[in-house]
C-alpha cells in the first residue's frame, strides 16, 4: 500500500504532514467573504435569537461529498465527516464508539458482528434509517464497476452482510481479523431510498454527490465554489449540535489564510499543509486565536535495510543508531516541533500504547560500546567507524519534501560522533518507492507508515510482507515477533491483545527492526471562542470533528 496518502489510514506514505496530491485544485473566482464578525447566516429567514455560527476556512475546494469516494481530496473528507455516519466511530484514542449503532455483539467464532441500529433513527429528510441502507452501501462498494479506493472495497471482499430485519445487520468476515471494524465499519452509510438502481458509475456522478443526504450531525443546506453552508441536524442520534451552522469557507493557498484569520472573516484553519518554519511562527502569533498541534497516527521511520546492508544485519549496530539519535532534538531542529518525539512502533495516545517502554534518551557511548561489539571502531584519524578495512558510509534516502530533507540531515549530524557518516539522497516519493523501497536497495530510509485506526503493525513487519507488494521494507523477519503480530489481530479479546502488543514493544527496543523517531502533529488554529472537548489522536484529519455536536461559541 505504498501512496501519498493512505486512503484506510493504513501503509507506507510520504513523510509530508500533507502527503503527495492531497491538495486539490485551486479555486478560480473571487472569495466573498461575511464582513459581519456575528455572522448570522442560516437557510431560513430567522427572527429567533442570533445563532452560534462557526466558519472555518480550508485550503481546495469540493468535487463529491460522498463517502465512498471523497478520499485523497481534503474537503470532500471534511463535509462527508459532517454530514455522514457509520456504523462505528474511532474513539480519541483508537477505541471503538457507537454511532449508527452501538458496539455489535461478537460470535464465538470471532469474525460474526452483530449490529442493532438505534431506535428512531433518521436521514436528514426525514426518511428512517434501516439496516437495508447499511447493505446498499456495501453493496455499492463491492459493485464491479465501484470508482472508489480500491482498497476499501478489497477489504469487504468476501465479506458476508445480512439483514434480517430492518434495524438488524450481521456481518460475517472470511477469517478472524480483529482490525476490520476499526478500519473499515467506520465508513459512512447511504440512503438507500434516493440511490437504488444506480451502478458504480452512475453513483460517482450522480447530482446527490452534490446535494448528499446523510444521518450525521449537520446538513448540507448550499454548496458554491466559494463555500459550504451546513446547519445543525435536529435529529442527531448523538444529540442536537451546539453550533447551530458552519461554514467551510474555500481558500485556495496558504496565502489567504493569514489574511482571513487577522480580519475575522473566518474563525478557524485546520493546516494539513507542511508549512516552513517561518509560516508557523507567523500564524501562531494572531490575536484572538488560539494553535493546538494535534498528533497523528503516522510515525516517521528510519528504515534500515536489515538484509541487503552488511551494517544493519546486527541488531546491535541498528539498536546503536537509534541510541546515538536525540528525538527531541530532531523534533525541535528539522520539524519545528510540530511532531511528538517517540521510539514506540505503537502511536502515542492510542489505546495499546505503553509509555513505559518508549523513547530511551540518547546515549552516545552505550551506542559506541555496541558498535565496538561488533568490530566497528572509530579510526585514530577521522573518527569514522572501521570494520575490517571498510569505513561505516551510508546513504539516508528520503523524498524531496524540505522538512523530510531537513530531518535526514539532522539524522545524519547526529550519527557523525558514533562515527557513521551519512550523506543525504533526495527524490519524488513516487521515484522514491519504486527504485529504492519496493526493491528494497537502500542502506537507510526516511518514510512515513500509516497505521490507521488500529494499533496492528501486520503489514509494515511480519515477515510474509518480506516481498514486495508486501509493505516490509527493512526486510526484518522473527519467528517471535510475526507470533505476536498474528497473535494481536486474530482475536477481539481486547486483554489477549493488549497483551500482544505490549510484549511487542518490549521486544522493538531489544530487536530494532528499524529506527522510530517521531509522530508528526498537525496544526489547528481556532478563535478562542470557540470550545470543544480534549481532541485526541488523529488517526484521519476528519477526526477533529469526532465531537463536533459538542463544540460552542462563548
Amino acid at each position: 500500500m505504498l501512496n501519498g496518502v493512505a486512503g484506510s489510514r493504513l501503509g507506507l506514505v510520504a513523510v509530508a504532514l500533507l502527503g503527495a496530491g492531497a491538495v486539490a485544485a485551486v479555486i478560480l473566482g473571487v472569495l466573498l467573504f461575511l464582513s459581519d464578525r456575528d455572522r448570522s447566516y442560516s437557510p431560513l429567514a430567522s427572527t429567533g435569537p442570533k445563532q452560534a455560527v462557526y466558519v472555518e476556512g480550508i485550503v481546495g475546494t469540493w468535487q463529491r461529498i460522498n463517502p465512498l469516494f471523497s478520499d485523497g481530496n481534503p474537503v470532500d473528507e471534511d463535509l462527508s465527516r459532517l454530514v455522514f455516519a457509520g456504523l462505528l466511530r474511532v474513539g480519541e484514542d483508537g477505541r471503538l464508539l457507537p454511532d449508527l449503532a452501538p458496539l455489535p455483539e461478537v460470535g464465538e467464532d470471532g469474525r460474526t458482528y452483530t449490529f442493532r441500529l438505534h431506535r428512531d433513527l433518521r436521514w436528514h429528510d426525514g426518511i428512517p434509517v434501516r439496516s437495508l441502507d447499511v447493505a446498499f452501501t456495501i453493496d455499492q462498494i463491492l459493485a464491479a464497476d465501484f470508482q472508489g479506493d480500491p482498497r476499501l472495497k478489497a477489504a469487504w471482499t468476501g465479506v458476508e452482510v445480512q439483514t434480517p430485519d430492518l434495524r438488524t445487520i450481521i456481518i460475517r468476515l472470511p477469517a478472524t481479523n480483529a482490525t476490520f471494524l476499526a478500519r473499515f465499519a467506520t465508513v459512512g452509510i447511504l440512503p438507500q431510498h434516493l440511490l437504488q438502481g444506480l451502478d458504480g458509475t452512475a453513483l460517482f456522478d450522480s447530482p446527490f454527490n452534490t446535494k448528499p443526504v446523510g444521518a450525521g450531525p449537520y446538513r448540507l443546506d448550499s454548496i458554491t465554489s466559494i463555500e459550504a453552508n451546513l446547519s445543525a441536524n435536529p435529529r442527531y442520534h448523538l444529540g442536537r449540535p451546539q453550533i447551530d451552522l458552519i461554514t467551510m469557507r474555500f481558500l485556495p493557498d496558504l496565502s489567504e489564510v493569514r489574511q482571513a484569520l487577522q480580519v475575522g472573516e473566518i474563525d478557524g484553519i485546520f493546516l494539513r499543509q507542511n508549512l516552513s518554519q517561518d509560516q508557523i511562527d507567523e500564524l501562531a502569533v494572531i490575536d484572538g486565536f488560539v494553535s493546538e498541534d494535534l498528533q497523528r497516527a503516522v510515525s516517521l521511520v528510519l528504515y534500515l535495510n536489515n538484509n541487503q546492508a552488511a551494517y544493519f544485519r546486527d541488531s546491535r549496530v541498528r539498536t546503536a543508531v537509534s541510541l546515538a539519535l536525540d528525538r527531541e532534538t530532531l523534533v525541535v531542529n528539522a520539524l519545528g516541533g510540530l511532531a511528538v518525539p517517540s521510539s514506540s512502533l505503537i502511536a502515542p495516545g492510542t489505546w495499546a500504547y505503553e509509555p513505559s517502554l518508549d523513547s530511551p534518551p540518547s546515549d552516545v557511548e552505550m551506542a559506541l560500546a555496541l558498535l565496538a561489539e561488533v568490530g566497528w571502531r572509530p579510526s585514530p584519524t577521522t573518527g569514522v567507524l572501521i570494520r575490517q578495512g571498510s569505513e561505516f558510509r551510508l546513504t539516508i534516502r528520503t523524498d524531496n519534501d524540505a522538512k523530510n530533507l531537513a530531518l535526514a540531515r539532522e539524522i545524519a549530524r547526529q550519527l557523525e560522533p558514533i562515527g557513521i557518516r551519512a550523506t543525504v539522497a533526495s527524490t519524488s516519493f513516487a521515484v522514491l518507492n519504486r527504485d529504492f523501497l519496493s526493491p528494497r536497495t537502500y542502506d537507510a530510509a526516511l518514510a512515513g507508515w500509516d497505521q490507521g485506526a488500529d494499533p496492528d503493525p501486520y503489514f509494515a513487519w511480519h515477515s510474509s510482507q518480506l516481498v514486495d507488494p508486501g509493505a516490509n521494507i527493512a526486510n526484518y523477519g522473527s519467528i517471535v515477533f510475526d507470533a505476536l503480530l498474528e497473535r494481536g489481530r486474530t482475536t477481539s479479546n481486547m486483554l489477549v491483545r493488549l497483551d500482544a502488543y505490549r510484549q511487542i514493544q518490549e521486544l522493538w527496543p531489544r530487536e530494532t527492526p528499524s529506527v522510530i523517531l517521531a509522530y508528526p502533529s498537525l496544526r489547528y488554529i481556532r478563535a478562542t471562542s470557540v470550545m470543544s472537548p480534549a481532541f485526541g489522536v488523529l488517526f484521519s484529519p476528519t477526526d477533529r470533528f469526532l465531537n463536533v455536536h459538542l463544540w460552542n461559541i462563548q
